[in-house]
């Protein structure tokens, strides 16, 4: 029955409009703030709350969490809260941020030593809290490592199904995810999405080198020689102590005949990690490939296997060097140790394409250009089908040889067709209407 009366005698409306305007607690007194930290001491002067103002600037950069109160006329407050014992109570500071349309401004602070006074500031929407946000980053980075351990496993469609979760996880995104994802698709053969994140993770932290790195080597197997080379000199630019980028960018210039530059590359690089095997390994590539000079390319390559004894690329093209030379003892050594490698690299089932099919093992060079082709981006393919196209000449099968050799033009164009026309291997096939055909292909697409 009274509960009745009071519903008559007090009448309210449908949708009452409470105006709850946020506010702070009144400064603590000196003696509660010095019950409360007693690590400061007020050395005889009165502590004010003046004192505290430079506390302000850094709750403001470093909150532990922030919520936000909106009142019925729009107006926002937003409270920054910063816990001095790191613990989620008292005692904290507190910074109050009034928003009206495109202002904020600091209002108040104060400093917070009642659970009673916490829990009013924590009584409006959380926008951020650090804690969260951690154990977010915790789970984000756990499924970033999970995804590169499935990347070195080659279980690719794990890994970006793992690294897709933990970009979605993040929000926006991170820098080092994207650039991690993009590695992914590189790895899967899919180039341009790979280059698409690798521009993301730019975007979200121009100051990392690696993403301009990884972009750098995409142009740069594509022979894209004038974005390799900006993206190469940018990596190099925001850390030009990296002897990795170093390296790539003096083995770049060595492929745009830019020689002395790639020696100062290379000389900076070994300056700056003389431990780092890969610049004796480019300057055995250098002195192999470019120079014709097999000699000094064994004395690098020789250099950098004592430093790093296990790397496949350097083993194999020493094992080059060495047949180049007549070495055939060494190119055997060298070639039965390959074989006996777990898990080949592409650039390594490559060379043992090339020796196998110059040493006569025909078999295995096309054992070794059949596991080459069920990769995911084989190495050189132009190469990888003329050397097969060899084969297939010498051991009597023109139409084998025909038909990949047409696959290694369309791959490797008029540099393909250059060496075709000199080499005496395919002195059979010259004279049939299909090679004639074939070796004119490049110049009708050109046409179209």
């Amino acid at each position: 029955m009274a509960t009745r009366e009071l519903e008559d005698t007090f009448q309210w409306d449908e949708d009452p409009l409470i105006l709850t305007t946020p506010f702070l607690p009144p400064f603590p007194a000196e003696s509660a703030i010095l019950e409360a930290f007693p690590e400061i001491l007020a050395g005889g002067l009165r502590l004010q709350k003046t004192d505290f103002l430079a506390w302000v600037n850094f709750t403001l950069e470093n909150p532990d969490e922030i919520w936000e109160h909106e009142e019925p006329d729009e107006r926002r407050f937003y409270h920054y809260l910063n816990y001095v014992a790191g613990e989620g109570k008292p005692p904290l500071f507190v910074v109050e941020l009034a928003c009206s349309e495109d202002v904020m401004e600091v209002q108040d602070y104060s400093v917070i030593l009642r659970v009673r006074e916490l829990n009013q500031l924590r009584s409006g929407n959380l926008v951020y809290s650090r804690a969260k946000e951690w154990e977010r980053e915790r789970v984000v980075r756990a499924l970033n490592e999970k995804a590169l351990a499935k990347y070195d496993e080659e279980c690719l469609d794990e890994a970006r199904q793992l690294i897709d979760a933990a970009i979605r996880m993040s929000g926006t995104g991170s820098a080092y995810l994207f650039n991690n994802r993009g590695l992914i698709w590189w790895k899967m053969g899919k180039t341009d999405e790979a280059k698409a994140d690798f521009l993301a993770s730019i975007g979200l932290d121009e100051g990392n080198g690696d993403p301009y790195f990884n972009i750098g080597l995409i142009y740069f197997d594509e022979s894209d020689y004038s974005r390799a080379l900006y993206y190469l000199r940018r990596a190099v630019e925001i850390n030009p102590v990296d002897s990795q980028f170093l390296t790539e960018l003096g083995h770049l210039y060595l492929e745009l005949e830019r020689e002395e530059e790639a020696l100062k590359s290379f000389r900076q690089a070994f300056e700056n990690d003389p431990d780092d095997a890969q610049v004796d390994f480019h300057l055995g590539y250098y002195f192999l490939y470019k120079r014709r000079e097999p000699l000094h390319a064994i004395k690098y390559y020789a250099k950098g296997l004592k430093k790093d004894p296990a790397d496949q690329f350097a083993l194999a093209d020493l094992a080059v060097a060495h047949w180049v030379l007549g070495n055939t003892r060494k190119t055997l050594k060298i070639h039965r140790l390959l074989q006996r490698t777990s898990r080949l690299m592409p650039y390594t089932i490559s060379r043992l394409v090339y020796l196998n099919m110059e040493m006569g093992d025909y078999e295995a060079a096309l054992k070794y250009y059949r596991q080459a082709l069920s990769q995911n981006e084989p190495f050189e393919p132009e190469w990888l089908h003329y050397n097969a196209a060899i084969v297939y000449a010498k051991t009597g099968h023109p139409k084998q040889a025909l038909d990949i050799l047409d696959l290694a033009v369309k791959a490797g164009g008029e540099a393909v067709i250059k060496r075709a026309l000199s080499d005496k291997a395919l002195q059979p096939l010259k004279r049939t209407p299909d090679f004639k055909k074939l070796i004119k292909l490049p110049a009708k697409r050109r046409n179209r």
